[in-house]
């Protein structure tokens, strides 16, 4: 090797690392950065003429697997979507509460149970009418909550639904945007690994909103799909484009419903979640809730002498006329709270019935022990009120439990999958600085070979001069 090419190498080896330094510094500096890739140079040696003449940089690396990337969304928005569901139910079941709790529906039921039956046993105190008055009263508010409660929870999710969906469609336009970047700077050789990391947040950002699936086109764009195979994005968007939309209470994705079966056709992300929450699991807890007021307001109106007319328990001040909605509007008869004795004598009786007569009470407390059919999802068949109060709740104490069951489970394979992709994609400050005293040592040997270099081409001149 003559001195030329002794000098080209050692040269060509100083610029290598001090490239190498920089992106090390970089790489330190962008440690905790989310979504930050590390950075490599991807070296191979140069000759001239058949011999090595050092070492060139072919390109910044930003090397990922995107198999590990891929799982580890799918992981987090199947999480995202349990949380969401596990959080709307939790506060739905705070106000409900569980069977024994003292402000549950079903303890409020047996508490009136029991007012009727003190009353049988004083049928004349009025201690014991206002109790049961008092008690029916509270049994109609907890319904009247429970709904508020869960048609709270389902506007809340809709409200939130809203959001997501703009959370999605601005960053599918910001994605757009980036992949024509991406495409022209890869054309022309350029460095793309900062729009990179930037679109790869963006689509961690989209993937815990919704489901998706992605694929890369050869120039470096991105396509993104719902996991059922909706696209959302496969060119750049244009203004005022938007792949999701809300059309009423349904999602469309490019005008594809995805809100009749989210299980399949979303599958996960907070999406998901927001819709079982407004389209499932609140309108089936308002079912259950309906069917359990209908069965108080009817019993008690046909344990009056005429089962048309208003009984205990009205319907908004009415008799029973319709099932939907009713524990929002079940309200206790404007007569009892006036005139206590109507719950020993009947609500709709003329007048008293005489001192002592428990007639109209038994009727009252056989309210209780009678068995009825029910038709709610997940609810018995046939039970008595209190039965069926304490199935209810129960089921949906069930829901709460197993979503978050099913989100702890979710969260744990997310979180260790999101631990491998920035362990393997992340930047380990050790192994940089390690990297760095490497690269001290290559530079010092360049620089030497340089000064050696040097000297012979000093000494070559005196020998000629």
């Amino acid at each position: 090797m003559s001195v030329q090419l002794a000098l080209s190498a050692a040269l060509s080896g100083l610029r290598t690392t001090q490239q190498q330094a920089a992106l090390a510094s970089h790489n330190i500096a962008n440690a905790t950065t989310a979504g930050y890739v590390r950075r490599d140079l991807a070296l191979s040696s140069s000759s001239v003429g058949g011999q090595g003449a050092g070492v060139k940089i072919d390109a910044v690396a930003r090397r990922v697997d995107e198999l590990l990337i891929r799982d580890a969304r799918h992981e987090t928005s199947r999480y995202t979507g349990q949380e969401t569901r596990a959080s709307a139910l939790a506060d739905y079941a705070l106000v409900l509460g569980q069977p024994q709790d003292e402000r549950s529906v079903s303890t409020q039921l047996s508490k009136l149970q029991q007012a009727f039956s003190r009353l049988h046993d004083m049928p004349n105190d009025d201690a014991a009418r206002n109790g049961v008055v008092s008690q029916a009263t509270t049994l109609a508010q907890s319904l009247n909550s429970a709904a508020q409660a869960a048609q709270t929870v389902q506007a809340d999710a809709r409200d939130r639904l809203g959001i997501a969906v703009e959370v999605v469609n601005t960053s599918l336009h910001r994605i757009g945007e980036l992949n024509g970047a991406i495409a022209t700077l890869d054309a022309k050789g350029g460095d793309t690994g900062d729009l990179r990391d930037e679109r790869d947040r963006l689509l961690d950002t989209v993937s815990e909103q919704i489901g998706i699936r992605t694929y890369n086109r050869d120039d470096g764009q991105v396509v993104v799909m719902t996991r059922n195979g909706q696209t959302l994005l496969d060119r750049q968007l244009a203004p005022g484009d938007t792949p999701l939309t809300i059309v009423g209470n349904d999602l469309m994705a490019n005008g594809a419903s995805l809100s009749a079966n989210p299980d399949t056709d979303i599958q996960s992300g907070r999406i998901m979640g927001y819709i079982q929450t407004a389209n499932q699991d609140m309108p089936r807890a308002l079912a259950q809730l309906d069917e359990l007021a209908a069965g108080v307001v009817q019993r008690f109106q046909n344990a009056e002498a005429d089962p048309t007319q208003p009984g205990l328990f009205t319907d908004a001040g009415a008799a029973y006329t319709a099932t939907a909605g009713l524990a929002s509007r079940i309200a206790v008869n404007a007569a009892v709270r006036t005139e206590s004795w109507r719950v020993q004598s009947g609500v709709q009786a003329a007048a008293p019935l005489q001192p002592g007569d428990q007639t109209q009470i038994a009727k009252f407390s056989a309210v209780f022990t009678a068995t009825g059919a029910f038709s709610a999802t997940d609810m018995p068949a046939s039970a008595t009120l209190g039965d069926y109060a304490t199935a209810m709740v129960s089921a949906q104490q069930g829901y709460r439990t197993g979503a978050e069951a099913e989100m702890n489970a979710r969260k744990i394979s997310a979180d260790t999958l999101q631990s491998a992709r920035i362990n393997r994609d992340g930047v380990n400050i050790d192994d940089e600085m390690q990297k760095l005293l490497l690269i001290e040592q290559s530079y010092g040997a360049s620089a030497q070979v340089v000064q050696v270099a040097g000297r012979m081409i000093d000494i070559l001149l005196q020998i000629r001069g």
